[in-house]
């Protein structure tokens, strides 16, 4: 299965992503992002399942966290 990196603004919001994660029932890994080539954007994600893309979008939503999403 596909996987999707759900990239955020700093570590301590990936941690306290992860945790709500993995709090619903959806497993997920911490990933850090290599964006020296432009140096914008987010440094820190989980990367997840493509399955458990909507439930993780309405997680975010319901926690107000700002989120983007990388293949």
């Amino acid at each position: 299965m596909k996987k999707i990196t759900v990239t955020v603004g700093s570590v301590t919001y990936a941690i306290k992503l992860r945790k709500l994660l993995v709090k619903n029932g959806i497993g997920c890994r911490l990933v850090k992002l290599d964006n020296t080539v432009d140096g914008k954007g987010c440094t820190h994600g989980v990367e997840i399942f493509e399955g458990d893309l909507y439930r993780t979008v309405f997680i975010l939503r319901e926690n107000g966290i700002a989120y983007k999403l990388k293949d």
